[in-house]
């Protein structure tokens, strides 16, 4: 293999594709990047067994001599290039098919680097079935900033470390959830759907690093209760789904409920963040909320400090109660929400906040309140 390429494309490439390689030292070809050329475009392919970024490179960035394929430890090759200096770099392992030199054209800086048999790398097995839908990549960004916040960080339940993807009926639902908050987005899908219905749990890792790899361009998505593969501009991206079945989380927000008004959701945001610096001395961080027929105020209280904030509401319906809120949880929950107007609703057995779009139909986010005595 033989290939000079252009050193600022390689770099992005290579950069891009690190975030998904393992640093698992006991699966050592899990730490290397899998480099294929052929007559016109190198592939370049990592992961860690069971989500793997994919891309390419064609003849505009390269000039291809000799083909092959070669499987180099990833992050090393990624600081050597970032670290090169010339506009071009060329990979070779002519000589020898267990080194992969790395060079310029002024031959001033060079390295060799150990290779790993390219037959032992696990390359992933593509997707056959037909693309499920496209969608816009901003929306797609959108809806997973929405959802992906509130996904259980720790293994305490699986199927709740992810972000559960259905299409039904013409409508993308993706939720986020972790037990005591959530996080839900529903909208409806302009493309041709090849299927009625299906439903995966998108694992956490895979949706984050999805997030920084869409911009505007359309993305192709497959999806089955199995396997997911993203399919972008110049990035596919691949992922086995989490096995499990994932709870219900129907909420129904026309539902009863205690009360229910609206505010500026910036105004409530800068209100929060103020009373949350008393209620983070206070290891349950809880906000009290006090909802009134045109006023709503938010206390907080640490051993030996005070806080308390008052806002004028809109369109109250309901009664007067009272409920405390986790602070981190209220706030991550508003920040993600893509409006100016939000609507708050406390469901009738006042356990849940509801936080609406007055803008966008199908946002939810929910967080689990604690009814506050007296």
């Amino acid at each position: 293999m033989r290939v000079a390429i252009n050193r600022v494309r390689l770099l992005e490439q290579l950069s891009r594709t690190v975030r998904f390689v393992s640093s698992n030292e006991h699966v050592r070809v899990l730490e290397c990047v899998y480099i294929e050329v052929s007559t016109d475009r190198i592939s370049i392919i990592g992961g860690e067994g069971t989500t793997f970024f994919m891309t390419e490179m064609h003849t505009e960035h390269v000039q291809i001599q000799q083909s092959g394929r070669v499987v180099v430890q990833a992050k090393l090759l990624a600081d050597i290039v970032r670290k090169m200096q010339e506009s071009e770099i060329i990979l070779s392992n002519e000589e020898t098919n267990d080194r992969l030199t790395v060079t310029t054209p002024s031959a001033r800086s060079t390295f060799v680097l150990q290779l790993l048999p390219a037959d032992e790398y696990p390359l992933p097995e593509r997707m056959e079935e037909k693309t499920l839908f496209t969608i816009h990549g901003g929306h797609l960004k959108a809806a997973i900033r929405q959802t992906l916040f509130a996904i259980q960080k720790k293994e305490q339940m699986p199927t709740l470390t992810g972000v559960k993807m259905e299409v039904q009926n013409n409508t993308l639902t993706m939720i986020g959830c972790d037990r005591y908050r959530m996080g839900k987005v529903k909208q409806s899908l302009t493309s041709q759907i090849s299927a009625a219905s299906e439903t995966a749990i998108v694992p956490g890792r895979a949706v984050t690093e999805l997030e920084k790899l869409l911009g505007d361009e359309s993305v192709d998505v497959r999806l089955c209760k199995s396997k997911i593969e993203f399919n972008g501009k110049d990035f596919t991206l691949l992922t086995h789904s989490i096995t499990g079945t994932y709870p219900n989380v129907d909420i129904d927000v026309e539902g009863a409920y205690a009360a229910r008004f609206t505010l500026q959701k910036s105004a409530l945001i800068a209100s929060l963040e103020r009373v949350a610096i008393i209620a983070s001395q206070e290891r349950t961080n809880l906000i009290r909320m006090r909802v009134q027929a045109k006023q709503v105020q938010f206390s907080a209280s640490s051993q030996v400090n005070q806080a308390l904030e008052s806002l004028d509401i809109d369109q109250f319906l309901g009664a007067e109660c009272k409920v405390s809120f986790n602070a981190g949880y209220a706030l991550e929950a508003l920040k993600a929400l893509d409006t100016e107007q939000v609507q708050v609703q406390i469901n009738q057995g006042m356990q849940m906040i509801l936080f609406t779009s007055q803008e966008k139909e199908g946002v939810l986010q929910l967080i689990m309140a604690a009814r506050t005595a007296g």
